[in-house]
């Protein structure tokens, strides 16, 4: 399970910005002087891109869903009637909750390349969770890993609100 959690890691990806507009002031061309208007801030909201997702891993059928907020965090859900786990995702660590299946993990990148028995890098998991062909690139990689899993993207959308973070164990 937990492989098949890190492995669901790779499905999808997100475009996140902020903008910042530049100070406006106001300076009159007569001698009266006019007062400086305060700076004017644009922030635009952070976006997130939610995959929703089947996955059939070692013959059992579930449905998933993962956010992103590239080059930041990514968080995964996989569910079947109940939560059966979570895992989350930073540049420089990776966390697995699998409560029902009594699996706990957090460790770092080259623990989970040592699971997965490849070079696993945050990166590397954005840039197949960013591509267009995502559900081919994960279906490859999980077949490299041995993993028996299928995956089927079934639907991509981009959001400035979770409904609920992911919390650390």
């Amino acid at each position: 399970m937990a492989a098949a959690l890190v492995a669901a890691l790779l499905l999808a990806g997100c475009r996140g910005s902020r903008q910042s507009a530049a100070p406006a002031g106001a300076t009159a061309t007569t001698d009266t002087p006019t007062p400086a208007t305060p700076a004017a801030t644009t922030v635009q909201p952070r976006v997130y891109t939610v995959v929703n997702f089947d996955a059939t891993v070692e013959g059992v059928s579930a449905t998933g869903q993962l956010r992103v907020a590239e080059d930041s965090v990514m968080w995964i859900s996989v569910n079947k009637l109940i939560e059966l786990g979570r895992a989350m995702a930073t540049p420089d660590s990776v966390w697995v909750n699998a409560p029902l299946f009594d699996k706990r993990f957090s460790g770092t990148y080259t623990e989970v390349g040592r699971m997965a028995k490849r070079k696993v890098s945050f990166e590397q998991l954005q840039e197949i969770a960013l591509a267009d062909d995502a559900e081919e690139r994960l279906q490859r990689l999980v077949n490299q890993m041995g993993i028996n899993a299928t995956v089927r993207i079934t639907g991509r959308k981009t959001v400035t609100t979770l409904r609920f973070p992911f919390q650390k164990f």
